[in-house]
C-alpha cells in the first residue's frame, strides 16, 4: 500500500474546448464506504486500485493506495454498490487534469491540478473560462456519485 499526500486545486469548467481534447482514458470509480471514501477506480479496463482518502484541509488528503488488485477483483468490489459509481474520460493537458463526466454527471466538466507545493504556479489555458471549487465539498467525488441528476448551473457550455 502507498501512502502520499494529495495537495489539489479543484475548477469547474464553465466554458471551454472540451470537443478538442484528446487521448484520453475512460475512469469507472465505485464508492465502497463514502465517509471517508473507499473507491475502486479502473482505468481503460486495465488499471485497478484502491483509494482510501483522509481529508486535512480544504484541497489537501492523505490517500492511502492499493494498486495490487485485479480487474475481477476490482469489479467484484464495484458490483456491492451499484449506485455509488462516477464515470469519467481524464484528459492531460500538461499537469492539468480535465475530467468530463459521463452518466447522471454528463456536463460537469473538473480540472484538477495536484501542486507539488502548497503556491506552487499553474496556468489554465487562456479558451477555459473556470470557477475555483478547491474546497467545495459539492464538487468531490464521494459527494457526487450520490447526485441523480447535474444541478443545471454546473453544466460546461462546450466550445
Amino acid at each position: 500500500m502507498k501512502v502520499s499526500i494529495e495537495d489539489e486545486r479543484k475548477f469547474r469548467v464553465i466554458e471551454g474546448p472540451i470537443s478538442t481534447l484528446t487521448n484520453g482514458a475512460e475512469i469507472t470509480q465505485g464508492y465502497l464506504c463514502i465517509d471517508p471514501p473507499i473507491r475502486v477506480r479502473v482505468v481503460d479496463f486495465d488499471e485497478c486500485v484502491m483509494f482510501i482518502k483522509i481529508k486535512e484541509s480544504a484541497g489537501r488528503n492523505f490517500e492511502f493506495a492499493d494498486d495490487n488488485l485485479s480487474l475481477k477483483d476490482a469489479m467484484k468490489l464495484m458490483s456491492a454498490h451499484k449506485y455509488h459509481k462516477i464515470r469519467k474520460t481524464r484528459y492531460k493537458i500538461g499537469r492539468l487534469e480535465v475530467d468530463v463526466f459521463l452518466g447522471e454527471l454528463v456536463g460537469l466538466v473538473l480540472i484538477e491540478f495536484e501542486q507539488k507545493f502548497p503556491g506552487e504556479p499553474f496556468e489554465i489555458p487562456a479558451d477555459f473560462l473556470v470557477e475555483e471549487v478547491t474546497g467545495d465539498p459539492r464538487f468531490e467525488n464521494h459527494n457526487l456519485c450520490q447526485l441523480d441528476k447535474l444541478p443545471e448551473e454546473w453544466r460546461c457550455q462546450r466550445i
